[in-house]
């Protein structure tokens, strides 16, 4: 088995589930090259946690390897991710692909905290989110989301809500749109339409098994703020008190959570990120989902690699991989994280629709440009539905012109 020449394409390997014993051999996961094109190699490589077995025959010894891969599997828990590695040759890992929702559900077998960085508004993600709570091993193996899309204060009508008890919608919108730090408000149908997805869930489940959903945002009480000077003094507040509940909520009751929060949260001092690590070390498993890269021809580049993976898809690793050290050396910027959250091609992301509110409920809309005024100092801009097309709305624009959309 060699790795490719210098100068091309670093392999990439496919999991379409983690793992899976296939009904046609003991333990089948075909290895593919991209080499301008995913090739199925005749026999079988399997990695588990950087260690390699060919299965060559799969019906003659088959006991005897899927006694070996599942011994292996056991002891991949110990290390350091869920996720199975290769190092090639050169002694940089080589990045595997994996089933988005079996890879998220990977990294909590050693780590309590996984946070995904919220690409605010970007559809596809918004979609995961609800597909990783459907599943059924969330509830069990998770159990609690703590999302920036929420005003702590009106913990106790989420709870009520996710619980199945009827919540009159002015009173349930509080919820997304109290929040301190969203501008103008929280306004994505997708991180509305996550509290319906968790509600419906917790439904078909006994009550000691339901999803809990914690509200990151410091609490607020818009009545009673009348100027500028009434906000919140420090914006790095909405990162401790998360850190906060994380802490109480979460580690200290030895439980698991999915943390839904901007990239930018995750980065720097007294970031959510550090603040969580300063408690737990190494708690926090971080996935950025990925939107392109500055240059097009990067993007094409990368999207060349992981064409044929599922979607969505997590790859991983890409910081201090060969596939990294190769678009780096083509001048490639940006290709810095551990791992990436597949949703799709570059230019086939799209924005999520927006909630009518703005436009259909005046009152609404004279208290959230109250609070725009005070924040900014300058009234909301005009929005009505014809700036909420049902069309899709590219992320990239200039690719709109390319699909025939106006």
């Amino acid at each position: 088995m060699q790795s490719p020449p210098d100068g091309e394409i670093a392999p990439i390997y496919v999991m379409s589930s983690w793992p899976t014993i296939q009904p046609d051999g003991p333990f089948s996961l075909g290895r593919q090259w991209a080499e301008g094109g995913f090739k199925r190699l005749k026999s079988t490589d399997t990695y588990v946690s950087g260690l390699f077995i060919n299965v060559v025959n799969e019906q003659r010894g088959s006991m005897r390897a899927l006694s070996m891969i599942l011994l292996l599997f056991f002891l991949m828990t110990s290390g350091t991710s869920g996720m199975c590695q290769r190092v090639n040759s050169n002694g940089h890992s080589e990045p595997l692909v994996v089933d988005a929702i079996e890879g998220v559900l990977a990294e909590f077998r050693t780590h309590p905290i996984v946070g995904i960085a919220d690409s605010h508004g970007l559809a596809q993600e918004e979609d995961f989110y609800v597909s990783l709570v459907r599943d059924r091993r969330f509830a069990v193996e998770v159990g609690n989301v703590v999302v920036e899309f929420g005003d702590a204060a009106q913990q106790k009508t989420i709870d009520r809500y996710l619980a199945g008890d009827e919540v009159p919608y002015v009173e349930l919108r509080k919820v997304w749109s109290d929040t301190v730090g969203w501008v103008p408000t929280v306004t994505s149908l997708g991180y509305i339409n996550f509290f319906a997805a968790v509600r419906a869930v917790n439904l078909t489940l006994p009550a000691e098994r339901r999803i809990n959903i914690w509200l990151g945002e410091p609490p607020i009480d818009w009545s009673k703020i009348k100027t500028r000077d009434d906000l919140p003094p420090n914006s790095r507040e909405r990162d401790i008190y998360p850190a906060e509940l994380i802490r109480t909520q979460i580690l200290a009751k030895n439980k698991k959570a999915l943390v839904i929060y901007g990239n930018y949260h995750f980065h720097g001092d007294q970031s959510l990120r550090e603040l969580v690590d300063q408690d737990q070390p190494g708690a926090l498993f971080l996935i950025n989902p990925y939107t392109g890269f500055t240059d097009s021809p990067c993007s094409r580049a990368f999207e060349q690699v992981i064409r044929d993976s599922p979607s969505p898809s997590l790859a991983t690793p890409v910081r201090g991989s060969s596939l990294q050290r190769q678009l780096q050396s083509a001048g490639c910027s940006g290709v810095e994280e551990d791992t990436f959250l597949l949703l799709g091609p570059a230019a086939e992301l799209t924005w999520s629709p927006q909630s009518p509110d703005l436009y259909l409920d005046p009152s609404f809309r004279k208290e959230i440009e109250r609070r725009n005024l005070i924040n900014f100092g300058q009234a909301l801009p005009a929005y009505d539905a014809g700036d909420n097309s049902s069309s899709p709305r590219y992320l990239h624009p200039a690719n709109e012109t390319a699909r025939g959309v106006r």
